[in-house]
């Protein structure tokens, strides 16, 4: 899915400024984009990739908001994730100010969307460490339904606006059986751990064997 605007007519041409030392930058999650940035910290768990080999210069897409301090992540999420793990001797900030117009944030948000979509499928992923149920709830809460849609009609599946494990399967390049194989592994992982606990731990029989217990603080102390 393409959305055909230019991006700096839009949202304004970004400032530009050398920056020596990230470390002292204070920069966070605008909260509208929180659920966006929350997909791309889930993908980078199996991310392959090392991104340094896909840009010749390290700098990162930031906002102003005169109502916050410092500076906001709204979009381009992925070098904000890859620079706070990977600290440069020198970065280049490329500051917008942030949009006040609904309208604006709403497209936005939709253009970080198709953002993410297109990470998740231009770069390969280790299938031992995806949590593919995970990800396809993440997607279904934060990413817009609008890009999704879009995407189910791209691929030729039903249009809905959700993301199926067959859509999410052929974003990232593998098969529905073989997510549906690593979801449950996952599950018969969790579930093996509830089974040990269920033997060794009294306060968890009794959460899942009596419908009257009520947990308190002091009984997690002592479980």
């Amino acid at each position: 899915m393409e959305i055909a605007l230019d991006f700096n007519e839009k949202f304004g041409a970004p400032k530009k400024l050398l920056c020596k030392n990230f470390n002292k930058i204070k920069i966070s999650i605008h909260p509208d984009f929180s659920g966006i940035y929350l997909c791309y910290q889930e993908a980078f768990k199996s991310l392959k990739a090392d991104l340094s080999i896909f840009t010749s210069y390290p700098e990162i897409r930031v906002w102003k908001d005169p109502n916050r301090s410092g500076y906001i992540i709204a979009n381009a999420c992925q070098w904000h994730l890859y620079w706070s793990q990977n600290i440069p001797k020198n970065i280049e900030l490329l500051i917008h100010s942030f949009p006040h117009d609904w309208e604006k944030i709403e497209l936005l948000k939709k253009v970080t969307s198709l953002e993410f979509m297109k990470f998740l499928s231009s770069y390969h992923h280790d299938l031992d460490r995806m949590n593919p149920a995970k990800i396809q709830s993440l997607i279904n809460a934060h990413i817009s339904s609008e890009v999704i849609l879009a995407l189910n009609k791209e691929n030729s599946f039903k249009p809905h606006r959700t993301m199926s494990l067959d859509l999410l399967a052929k974003l990232l390049s593998y098969t529905r059986n073989q997510l549906n194989y690593r979801n449950k592994v996952i599950n018969r992982k969790r579930q093996n751990v509830l089974d040990q606990l269920e033997q060794t731990s009294g306060v968890v029989q009794q959460l899942l064997n009596n419908v009257d217990f009520v947990l308190t603080p002091d009984q997690l102390w002592k479980a």
